[in-house]
């Protein structure tokens, strides 16, 4: 994960106060803003083994959590054989809109993390996001984590090991899957899929598929093979042999006395042997319908009738005309999601509603929520994130604009809006600021929000009936969702009652009435596998009947998000093939007495009660009491430090002598009060001990959405120059400095540093003596979008201005001024044109200088060749793939590198003091590498140019870090 500019960056602060000169206007960074939305009235609840940090809105919950919390210890240290000694910190937050927020991390949490462990401190952090059940089995994930990473340490330390070794990590992530709850229809879907697409990958190779979900369900489909195979115990042993191997092929050696490629061949062997049979019964789902779209991942359709009657209900004539329909879907073909629309009977889609380009839309929810188009196809409702909590989005699809974006202070999260067929209400799913997910009416004119249900259950996915006297969804709410099943349910709203429509232990979501009302079309894992279904429900209601079901799909991975046509002939479904989702049209026959929807071939009826269809209310199950050892009341939170890193270095330089030092950072356990100490000294025989001792100690504030960052310092720098000429600095002061996100990628930010500066500049012959104030503003934005190697796409920009000021005498050492822009032009799914144009200008007593030369700048010429007070610089750039995997055979195995990509480049600017004088320009190619993080291997060979003719030397840059 690259890092973002979320926040004031200490560290950086830190150092640019240590190893650069008095002025600072060359430094400001570029990163999206981890943004603190909400300011939370943070409490502590003890348990026996935890330390629970909830807020005052979560109280509930977090009681609910505790208990949850207890029981996973109990369970997770039975499967261990292990038990933690130390209390575990677990932060919850109500919704994953607020989880998004903390700062327990640095980095940004996307939709697809459920909840993390920081190994540092053992921290457990994690959301709620609607289910209980599901909140308890990801909380007992991340338990496997704290014991399995607590065992291995008590295990190597008492053997003198102090290195950590955490394992593979599909290894810990399929433990963690596989303790925490049993193998489900996700598991099913994605191995299946991965090996009838051979798309399998074994476990010496699991590197191809690092951190991805199909590597986490390999993990545990090979994690239950072990079980299976080598016995439950299996992974007690392991952790007990930790220190038997450096490497975990070792230890899984010495413990099953097979190698791991044995394990290898037996899991291939047996996921083949039990879904190898399945192709005789099911198929994909390409091989049952056609395929609509055929690059990207396109989910979550929607019909709109572009001429239609003002009624719902199926139409003649221009309603079954499919020239006049319109399939409108989430799209995510090139990193980032959008909604597009296109012809249903044929044709390119096209971009409806940029997504997650705009602080408007920084999230479409596209896995969770849905799409729908009002029933006179003029407007389309959906949700979407815009600053730190969900809004509801009306957008007049002839206008192509928005029309309303409704906002409910009360509601964190909302999810699968539905129109009224009269287009005046939305119903939708909601979770309040205390985490519970309960279905909620919107008038549209008004915006008066009524809620229909207030309990602790995870109702979703809802559904308007055709004629407006019912809606159908999906929920929890019976006896089998406490192990986290979801059945049908309806409601009504005139009086309020809920019925059940289906039942049993399995999952029906994305239920969809028919035009006409008399079926639902819906997904269920019934059949292990997430297939369509279709239910009939008259009019007068099931009664004590247990109402036909038919199979409309038999599939080898999923079907999903039914969709029908005004016809009622086809439908439309979301589609799991080759590791992502796509849309699919499914014709459908009618039988010869206009009966039941059946499919040819397809695999008969069902019953919508899997067990008994008595009343769903005396079912519903409650969470447990909370007993014995769980503490129900909490205290006040206060901040604690303790130590997040503590080290030391040494340096030597031929030239300045050697340097050493201490670095030490503490912080509270939610991240946001961060403290900084840097002690070091530099030696030489010119510099006494007490002259070569410097330090650093700085606080920063990240609980609100104004950062505030302060510290002090004393410091004697001897560098030989930003430019090859030697200057001597000491300085003595403080700072404090402000930064304020309005986005995710806009902030402005201050600084005000006052400082007793003696500078030797010793290429002038000058010494200045002075205390010093310095001001500095900017303001920056970032909507770019990033490979591994750098910038892909997006917009990059920062302006600012600065000035040192003499403190008694008011004098104008210098106003330094800069920006610098940024644009990033996409041309296909793996190239673009990256364009930079930078300009900098001092001016004063003690001008600041600026320097061009070297890869990160004007490539061709010497680091930091060309200098001076003013400085501009273009760089043109197209970048795209050269090699997408390059695998290196040697005698003891083959390397496997990532993808290289290319360059072509032309760079001109020019550095000066007076007098302009001329261009300095290069041109060439280059090539770059990503080894991980910002160790982005760069080699670029150019020529120099100034513009009237090109050299005939070939010069060559080497650098280790992102693309500009």
């Amino acid at each position: 994960m690259r890092p973002g500019g979320a926040s004031l960056c200490v560290g950086i602060t830190l150092l640019s106060l240590t190893w650069t000169a008095a002025t600072d206007g060359q430094l400001y960074r570029f990163g999206k803003n981890k943004v603190q939305y909400e300011e939370f009235d943070w409490q502590r609840m003890e348990t026996a083994h935890f330390d629970l940090y909830f807020y005052a809105e979560e109280t509930e919950f977090a009681e609910y959590a505790a208990h949850m919390a207890e029981a996973g210890f109990r369970k997770i240290e039975a499967k261990s054989g292990h038990t933690v000694q130390r209390r575990i910190p677990l932060i919850v937050y109500s919704s994953h809109v607020y989880f998004e927020q903390t700062n327990v991390i640095s980095g940004f949490l996307s939709e697809g993390v459920a909840g993390f462990t920081e190994h540092l401190k053992g921290r457990v952090a994690l959301p709620l996001s609607g289910s209980l059940p599901e909140f308890e089995r990801v909380l007992h994930h991340e338990l496997v984590h704290v014991f399995m990473f607590d065992k291995i340490r008590k295990v190597l330390r008492p053997r003198g090991i102090t290195d950590f070794r955490p394992g593979p990590l599909w290894f810990s992530e399929g433990l963690a899957e596989h303790w925490s709850g049993p193998w489900d229809s996700q598991g099913d879907m994605v191995i299946r899929d991965a090996l009838f697409a051979d798309r399998l990958v074994p476990v010496a190779q699991m590197f191809r598929i690092y951190g991805s979900f199909q590597m986490y369900k390999e993990g545990q489909s090979i994690c239950e093979y072990m079980s299976q195979h080598y016995g439950e115990d299996v992974f007690e042993r392991l952790l007990a042999n930790w220190w038997r191997g450096e490497t975990f092929e070792q230890v899984f050696q010495a413990t099953t006395g097979e190698p791991l490629s044995k394990l290898d061949e037996g899991w291939l062997y047996h996921t083949k042997k039990t879904y190898l049979p399945d192709i005789q019964s099911a198929d994909p789902p390409s091989q049952m319908s056609t395929l609509l779209i055929h690059e990207g991942f396109n989910l979550k359709p929607t019909i709109r009738v572009l001429r239609r009657a003002s009624s719902k209900a199926v139409g003649e004539g221009e309603d079954s005309d499919e020239d006049s329909l319109e399939v409108l879907f989430f799209r995510n073909h090139r990193g980032h999601t959008h909604i597009a629309g296109m012809p249903l009977s044929g044709g390119e889609p096209s971009v409806v509603v940029e997504g997650e380009r705009s602080t408007d839309y920084e999230s479409l929810h596209a896995l969770s929520s849905s799409l729908d188009v009002s029933s006179d196809g003029r407007r389309l409702v959906f949700s979407a994130k815009r600053n730190g909590r969900d809004h509801l989005y009306i957008y007049g699809l002839d206008v192509s604009a928005v029309l309303q974006r409704l906002t409910f202070v009360d509601l964190a999260s909302i999810t699968s809006p539905s129109w009224s067929p009269d287009a005046e209400r939305v119903v939708f799913s909601g979770a309040d600021r205390g985490g519970i997910a309960d279905l909620y009416v919107v008038e549209v004119a008004t915006g008066e929000l009524t809620r229909l249900m207030d309990d602790l259950y995870h109702d979703r996915d809802p559904d308007w009936h055709p004629s407006g006297d019912r809606i159908v969804f999906s929920s929890d709410r019976w006896g089998g969702g406490r192990m986290g099943f979801y059945n049908l349910f309806l409601y009504d709203p005139s009086i309020g009652d809920i019925t059940p429509l289906t039942r049993g232990e399995h999952n029906d979501r994305q239920p969809k009435w028919s035009p006409g009302g008399d079926r639902v079309a819906f997904s269920s894992d019934r059949g292990r596998m997430y297939d369509i279904f279709a239910l009939a429900v008259p009019d007068s209601g099931l009664g004590d009947e247990n109402p036909l079901l038919q199979r409309l799909t038999t599939t080898l991975t999923a079907a999903l998000d039914p969709e029908w046509l005004p016809n009622e002939e086809s439908l439309l479904f979301t589609g799991y093939e080759r590791g992502r989702f796509n849309l699919y049209r499914l014709d459908l026959d009618l039988d010869d007495d206009g009966g039941e929807v059946v499919v040819k071939d397809a695999a008969g009826s069902d019953l919508a009660f899997t067990s008994s269809p008595a009343d769903a209310t005396e079912e519903m199950w409650q969470l447990e009491a909370l007993e014995g050892t769980v503490a129900t009341s909490g205290n006040k939170y206060k901040s604690k430090l303790s130590l997040d890193v503590a080290q030391s270095q040494v340096s030597q330089d031929p030239i300045f002598g050697t340097s050493g030092g201490i670095q030490i950072g503490m912080s509270d356990v939610l991240g946001n009060d961060r403290y900084y100490f840097v002690l070091s000294h530099i030696s030489g025989s010119d510099v006494g001990f007490l002259n070569g001792l410097n330090f650093v100690f700085g606080r920063l504030h990240l609980g609100r959405q104004l950062n505030v960052g302060w510290g002090v310092f004393r410091l004697n720098d001897r560098f030989s120059g930003t430019f090859g000429r030697s200057v001597q600095e000491q300085r003595t002061g403080g700072y404090f400095e402000l930064a304020y996100p309005f986005s995710q990628s806009n902030r402005l930010e201050t600084r005000m540093m006052v400082r007793r500066s003696d500078i030797d500049r010793q290429f002038e012959g000058r010494q200045l003596k002075a205390w010093l104030m310095s001001n500095y503003i900017s303001f920056t934005h970032d909507s770019s979008f990033w490979i591994p190697t750098g910038p892909l796409e997006g917009t990059r920009y920062s302006f600012g201005l600065g000035q040192n000021v003499d403190f008694k005498s008011s004098r104008r050492f210098s106003l330094t001024l800069f920006g610098d822009f940024r644009k990033y032009l996409r041309l296909g799914q793996r190239s673009a044109i990256a364009v930079r144009y930078m300009g900098r200008h001092s001016r004063g007593e003690v001008a600041e200088f600026f320097s061009l030369g070297g890869s990160w700048t004007l490539r061709g010429y010497p680091w930091r060749s060309i200098w001076g007070s003013n400085l501009v610089l273009a760089n043109h750039e197209l970048r795209f793939p050269l090699l997408d995997r390059l695998v290196v055979g040697l005698p003891f195995g083959n390397i496997d590198f990532s993808a290289f990509r290319g360059a072509l480049f032309v760079d001109a600017g020019n550095a000066w003091n007076d007098s302009f004088g001329d261009w300095r320009g290069s041109l060439g190619m280059g090539t770059r590498m990503a080894l991980g993080g910002v160790f982005v291997f760069r080699l670029d060979a150019s020529r120099r140019t100034d513009f009237n003719s090109v050299g005939n030397e070939t010069k060559w840059d080497f650098f280790f870090g992102w693309d500009f």
